[in-house]
Order: structure tokens, then sequence, then C-alpha cells
């Protein structure tokens, strides 16, 4: 077989192993109603602003600005658990049916200290009396409460009628409070992930350091319906083969519902293979809290999934951007791409390097050639690359370093970029004849300045409770990360307190990135459907004359 066709070949067997690897399942559908149910109408109005022939709603603020369909949705100050929250310094009150037909009631029972000249007020919303249909008519057409005051000038007025009313009230009834699965009604049951093949290193930085942590932070069990639940997290065990996780989650979600993932590791690092989790997470409606990965595929659905930054999938962005705003005179020639199949990472980065290039514009297409790491006409196709070719490296640091030792760099001086993601930053994962031409995608600060930071902010909860602070940078960070996960987590959930609700957790989540205080990012910002924290990256360069050290080449930026 000559090298052309054997490299075509790897290119459409590579190109299959990735989709095969790295691709995830869409949300599944909720399950089907009759179409002209009330429920299906008032979920129409309440998340699209749309009536039952699809036309869209018409309001007018009480500040005079008109608003119609998706912009007057409920959905949009209210946020789809139906709990509200605030739109700037506006409070918007819940409108879950349980809540919105019983009468307001003080979400906190102890009162705040005022001075003594001053008089308290409650909101109108925890002191109204409760909603009915006739009431609930005129605050969505008049902007009248149910005492009769008028409502906040944010509020639309809309012109319904009595039935698109009744609809929409069937709807708030369905969106539930208090009951989910994993709450028992005094305890929230919670779970992390471990894989058999997690070395005890990386449990005692990660799974060890959570359930301390999380156990710390948990409410106390109390009897009252209206206390917050106390928690318990589960270490859930998976096996070393991702191909089973799907059926040891299913079997482990039977034997203890479980409310919410918190964290997680995989793999010898526990930055291994995640999609399987994920998917039964969006399966589910299962929040999926800031795991410890790099398998982070940005092309799948996240809607309850929660990542510090898009890992592979952000290394893949800013290889495009770099190949794209870097391009020789007339465009690649060739781009070749060294992906170990096996790898989850490698294979979703590689491929989204491939699907992100095909959708930007090039000054010509070049060709494509994906090699296993152990092909044997490697040396000759390297040897052919020159300035108008591009080598992507998507190798796991073991392999990345087999790699670079058995090969020497090609002498036509090719742009070449390895994921720096896939090696965990470990820059003696590059054999030394390499680094003076590898360039590496870099999420975090430079070591130099994130290492530091990470340490003292995850170290001084780890002496306080006589835990030692890991002597390995990857172990650290880990630590960090865990860490802030179980902060954030923690955060949301005391917010959270007896309102229980998935879909009302995931909308904290999205306001509670200020706990995330020992991560390895130079910026970290979740928000409403935002689910990667972190969105740029560096690229780095052995700078030094020795290459041995890493430096940014140029600034943060975020890729598009």
């Amino acid at each position: 077989m000559t090298t052309a066709r054997r490299a075509t070949r790897y290119l459409r067997v590579g190109l299959l192993l990735l989709t095969g690897l790295a691709a995830g399942q869409a949300r599944p559908e909720e399950p089907a109603a009759q179409a002209d149910s009330a429920v299906t109408r008032g979920a129409q109005l309440f998340r699209e602003g749309l009536r039952a022939d699809r036309s869209p709603v018409e309001a007018q603020r009480g500040n005079g600005v008109a608003v119609q369909g998706q912009e007057a949705a409920c959905i949009q100050c209210h946020r789809a658990s139906g709990m509200g929250g605030a739109e700037g310094s506006t409070a918007v009150p819940p409108i879950v049916g349980s809540i919105l037909f019983a009468p307001g009631r003080p979400v906190q029972p102890r009162q705040p200290r005022v001075f003594s000249h001053l008089t308290r007020q409650a909101p109108a919303a925890q002191i109204r009396p409760a909603y009915s249909l006739e009431t609930l008519l005129r605050a969505l057409n008049r902007g009248i409460g149910p005492t009769g005051q008028s409502m906040d000038a944010l509020m639309p007025r809309y012109q319904l009628t009595e039935a698109e009313v009744r609809d929409l009230a069937a709807y708030t009834t369905t969106l539930r409070i208090g009951e989910a699965p994993g709450h028992d009604g005094r305890t929230l049951h919670l779970a992390t992930i471990e894989t058999a093949d997690n070395t005890p290193a990386v449990r005692q930085a990660a799974t060890d350091l959570l359930v301390q942590c999380m156990a710390e932070r948990s409410p106390p069990a109390q009897d009252s319906p209206h206390a917050p639940p106390a928690w318990t997290l589960h270490r859930w065990q998976l096996g070393a083969d991702p191909a089973r996780w799907p059926t040891e989650l299913e079997a482990l979600q039977r034997q203890q519902p479980v409310f919410a993932l918190v964290s997680g590791i995989t793999g010898p690092t526990g930055r291994g293979a995640w999609q399987a989790i994920q998917q039964h997470c969006e399966r589910d409606a299962l929040p999926c809290v800031l795991p410890n990965t790099a398998s982070v595929d940005d092309s799948q659905p996240s809607v309850w999934s929660f990542h510090f930054s898009r890992g592979v999938s952000l290394d893949a962005a800013t290889m495009a951007e770099v190949l794209v705003e870097h391009a020789p005179p007339g465009g690649w020639r060739q781009i070749h791409l060294v992906v170990e199949p096996r790898h989850e990472g490698a294979a979703i980065g590689a491929r989204r390097l491939v699907e992100r290039l095909g959708t930007r514009p090039v000054v010509r297409r070049p060709e494509w050639w994906v090699h296993a790491p152990d092909a044997p006409d490697t040396a000759a196709w390297l040897s052919g690359l020159g300035k108008h070719d591009a080598l992507a490296l998507w190798l796991p640091g073991m392999a990345l370093s087999a790699w670079t030792t058995r090969h020497e760099p090609p002498p036509g001086a090719p742009r070449v970029l390895a994921s720096g993601e896939l090696i965990d930053l470990d820059a003696g994962a590059v054999a030394p004849s390499w680094r003076a031409a590898v360039q590496l995608t870099w999420p975090y600060a430079p070591i130099e300045r994130h290492l530091p930071r990470v340490a003292q902010n995850v170290g001084q909860w780890l002496q306080s409770h006589q835990r030692a602070l890991a002597s390995d940078p990857a172990l650290i960070r880990l630590q960090g990360h865990t860490y802030s996960a179980c902060e954030v987590t923690a955060n949301a959930l005391r917010r959270m307190g007896a309102r229980v609700s998935r879909a009302y957790l995931a909308e904290l989540l999205e306001g509670a990135e200020e706990a995330a205080t020992a991560t390895a990012y130079p910026r970290f910002t979740l928000g409403p459907g935002r689910r990667h924290g972190s969105q740029g990256t560096w690229l780095m360069r052995f700078t030094d004359p020795r290459h041995a050290r890493l430096q940014p080449e140029g600034d943060w930026f975020v890729p598009e």
C-alpha cells in the first residue's frame, strides 16, 4: 500500500473513530403530551411567549416598553424553574403553582435588624393572599396584584384570555418544588464519581477532600418541612471501561437516587473520559457540577452539566484560530493530526478541530490527514512537511513523550500545535528535540502564577483540617478544583434551602461562581445559560535557551 493510500485510509478510519468515540447524544425530548392539552399550551406561553396557534403574545411593560413573543415569555424573568430571582435590583418572585396559589410566606424566619426609627416592610410576594384564577388574570393583564397594589414596571401587562390564563396556571402546577429524585424529605442525596483505575493519590486529593468538605458544609438534620435538608454524599465507583458506565450509572441511580453529581474523577489522573456520564446527566436532568475532566465536547447538549472550561474543545478552538489567523500565503497545503483514538479526550479534540476549521473562511481547503501514533510510515510523511503544512498532536502525556522521543521534528519547519489539556500541562511530556518547534494550548495562567495562588487558597482549608497539600502540581490543581466544586455546590444548595428543585439548583449554580476561589484559571465566570466557567487560553512556547521553561506567546484570548 502506498503512503498516500495508507494515509487516506487513516483519514477515513480515523474520522470514523473520532465520530464514534466523541459524539454525544442529543437531549431527549420530554414525554409527549397531547398537542391540545392545557399544560402543553401553558408551557408554550410560559417558555416561548406563543399562543396556541403559535402567534406571539403581545404585552407592554409598566414603563411603556412593548414586548412580544419570546421577549414577553414568563421564562425570561421567572426562569425555567419558575423560581424567579432578580433583574438588576428588582426581585422576581417565584410563580411555581404550589407557591403562587398559596398565601405568601416569608422565606427567612429570622428578621434582620433595622434602625429603631425605621420599619421593615416585607416584600409584597411574601405577605400577599393566595392567587385565584381571577386575581391571576387581573395581575397578568392589568399589572395589579392580589392585594390591589400595582406591580413593578418590569412586569408585562398582557392581553390574555381566561382560557389562556387557565392553561398557564395548569403549567405552573407542574413545576415542582420540594419534590425531586434524591430528596426524601429530610436528606438530600448527592454523589461523586470515581473509577476503578484512579490512583490512591488522586482519590486522596479529590474524593477524600470532597467528602469532608461537603459534610462540613451540610446543614444539620431537622424535622421541620421548611428547614433545608441535610446533605449526604455517596461515592459512586464505576469500572475502568467507559463503555460500561451507562449501565453502571443506571444501576447506581436505581439503588440510591441522587439529586446531583458533584465533582468527580475518572482514569489514573482523575481527568479522563466523561462523555458517558454527561450523557447520563443530560438524559436524566441530573445536575452535574464541575467534574475534573478535560474530556468536554462543546458541540453536545450541556443543560445540566457545568464544567470548569471547555477542555479539549477549547484547545481545538484555539488551534483553529491559530491556523486561520496565521495561515501562510495561499493557505495551508496539508494539516496532519496525530491522534490516540482510544483516548476519549484526544478523539473529541481532533474531531472538534476538523469541524471548526470546516466552517471557517480560508484561502483554500487543505488536505486532512489523520494518523495513529504508531503508524509505520510516520517518519516518511513527517519528513515531507514544510512551512505550508501544519501538525496537530492530540496525544496524552506518556503517548506524546514517546512519540516525540521516537521521531525527529520535520526539517521543513511546519506549524506544530499540541494539546496542553491532554498532557495535564506537563512540559516534560515534550521531548527536548521538539521544544523549539511546538506550541502548546494552555488554559491556565502560567504555572509560576497560578500554582502559588491555588496552593494558598486550598492550602488554608487543608491546613485547618489536618490535610496535606500535594507536592505534585497536577495534584495541587486537582485539590484546588475539587475544593472549588465543593464551595460552588454548597453555595447554591444553601440558597436553595428547602425549595428543592433540580432546575432551581441549576439556576443558582449560574450565580455561584464567586465561590470557585481555588481554580487555576485566570478568569472564571458562570451566568444564565453559561456552562463553561473559563473561556480563554494562552499559546505557550519554550522560550529559554535550554527550552526548559514555558512562557505565554502573546496575550490570553478567547477563541471563537
